[in-house]
This record gives structure tokens, C-alpha cells and sequence, in this order.
């Protein structure tokens, strides 16, 4: 696991990477559902957070749904969890008006989150500096627009203490700077 950040250098640039505490790769469950589901398949290292989003069948699930708000700085997309958590939304899912392959985002700040009238308990609480980075995979064989548009697999990395910095990082991952981190990862990966 990549513990401690650590300096890159290159062609005059000097970038600190953060510490990388979680990955996990969602792969869409194909259920018959309008809103496409996705499943923690594979996972290297730990983030506290996801035992409590697990389901009645141990799994994490995922839902990617569309933005419903009409505040024009909510992101197009985003994950929601167990129990109707908005686990993150995704910025710069889309650029431009096409997919990015790339989003960022990071965990709600508060204590507490209202679903159908209850007050429930925020299992990201305490997490909210942490930064969220995702490679969004497209599925090549698919045949239709709708089809194209639905990501086959989502790649997590969880970065320790990144919100501020998260949207340089992002950058950072689409230029290729964490792509020696992420094949090391993917192959320490436990398929669950």
C-alpha cells in the first residue's frame, strides 16, 4: 500500500503525492434497472467508512445517478449508497459536454443526513478531508448512445487528507502521474 506521500520530479515540476489509503474497483451489476448499479468487486488497503455502507448482503453498492438539484455548481453525476447517501458527487464527470473518463469529488460534511423524514447517522463524518479520485471506464462493445454513456467499471482512490488539493490531483491522474501507484494497486487488489 502507498503509505507516506512522496515528491515527483520532472521536465521542472515538483508534485507531492498524498497518501493513497483505499482503492476499490465498482463494477456495474447488470440488475434490469434504470439507474445503473455498481458493486465493490476488488479492494486494496482500508477505509473505515465502507463497512458501515455494506448491505444486507455484504456487499457495497453503489447507484450512479444523475444531478436532481438545480444549483448550477452540483456536479452531473453522482454515487449514492446504502440508506440513500449521497456518497460523493462527480466533478468533471463530464467536460465539455462529453465524458471525461475522469472525476473527483469528496465526502459529505456533515453529522447527519435526512431520508424520508429520518435523521441518519453520516458514516463519512470525520472523513470529509479525504479526497476521492475515479477513473470512469466506458464499456467497448457496447452498441447504443444510452449504453456507450454507462460506465462498465469505476476505479476508487481514496487519498488521505486531499479536498483542498483534489482537483489538482485529478489532473495530476489524467496526465498519468499515479499510473506506476494504480498498476501496483490493481494487481494488490483482493478480488472480494
Amino acid at each position: 500500500m502507498a503509505k507516506g506521500a512522496r515528491v515527483l520530479r520532472g521536465r521542472g515540476c515538483k508534485m507531492i503525492t498524498p497518501n493513497i489509503i483505499y482503492y476499490a474497483r465498482l463494477s456495474l451489476e447488470r440488475n434490469g434497472s434504470k439507474t445503473p448499479k455498481y458493486v465493490i468487486t476488488a479492494t486494496a488497503g482500508n477505509y473505515a467508512p465502507m463497512e458501515k455502507l455494506k448491505g444486507r448482503d455484504g456487499r457495497v453498492s453503489m447507484f450512479l445517478v444523475p444531478k436532481t438539484s438545480c444549483k448550477s455548481s452540483a456536479p452531473q453525476m453522482r454515487l449514492q449508497a446504502k440508506d440513500s447517501l449521497n456518497f460523493t458527487g462527480l466533478k468533471d464527470y463530464f467536460m465539455d459536454g462529453k465524458l471525461s473518463g475522469y472525476a473527483y469529488g469528496y465526502a459529505p460534511a456533515v453529522r447527519t443526513y435526512t431520508v424520508k423524514g429520518k435523521e441518519k447517522p453520516n458514516p463519512l463524518y470525520g472523513y470529509e478531508n479525504d479526497g476521492f479520485l475515479f477513473i470512469v471506464h466506458q464499456d467497448e462493445t457496447a452498441t447504443s448512445e444510452a449504453e456507450k454513456i454507462i460506465p462498465s467499471e469505476i476505479e476508487l482512490i481514496v487519498l488521505e487528507g486531499a479536498k483542498v488539493l483534489i482537483p489538482s490531483y485529478c489532473k495530476q491522474l489524467c496526465m498519468g502521474g499515479f499510473d506506476e501507484i494504480l498498476n501496483y494497486l490493481r494487481k494488490q487488489s483482493n478480488v472480494l
